[in-house]
């Protein structure tokens, strides 16, 4: 047995540069392949995370329209709407009004746009609140409901 090992260390056989440098190839290969998907996944988690963010501050101000209507009346609801001291900028269409809302406290800069639609044939409200990224281009986050007065 120590013969052959012996045999085995003595040998001048080895790699060839030709063998080194195709290893080194596809282990490159390998590697840049691996540092795309680690990449593609640091952004897809940053997309995902802005958009929860969003979808947490839609819910927020849902929230909030929840708790007005409950203890509102359908004579009064329009002008004691929780906007409209705090508004930036209302627009209005047909029934439709608009709030433009920047939040204090969003987490990268988000604007909030809360339709409110009357619908006084059936005594009901729609609250559409839609948020957009910082410069208004992006919807990030939409939520509706109907509220009953």
């Amino acid at each position: 047995m120590k013969r052959n090992n012996k045999k085995l260390f003595n040998s001048q056989g080895g790699f060839s540069l030709i063998e080194v440098v195709a290893s080194l190839v596809i282990i490159t290969i390998i590697l840049l392949s691996f540092f795309g998907l680690l990449i593609q996944s640091n952004k897809t988690g940053k997309s995902s995370e802005q958009i929860i963010d969003a979808t947490y501050l839609a819910q927020k101000e849902m929230e909030k329209m929840y708790n007005y209507f409950k203890s509102t009346t359908i004579e009064t609801w329009e002008s004691n709407f929780p906007y409209l001291a705090d508004k930036d900028e209302v627009n209005s269409i047909g029934n439709i009004n608009q709030y433009k809302v920047t939040p204090f406290n969003a987490k990268n800069k988000e604007i909030i746009i809360v339709n409110a639609e009357n619908m006084s044939h059936d005594n009901t409200v729609r609250i559409t609140i839609e948020v957009y990224d910082s410069r208004e281009e992006i919807l990030k986050a939409k939520v509706q409901n109907i509220f009953s007065l």
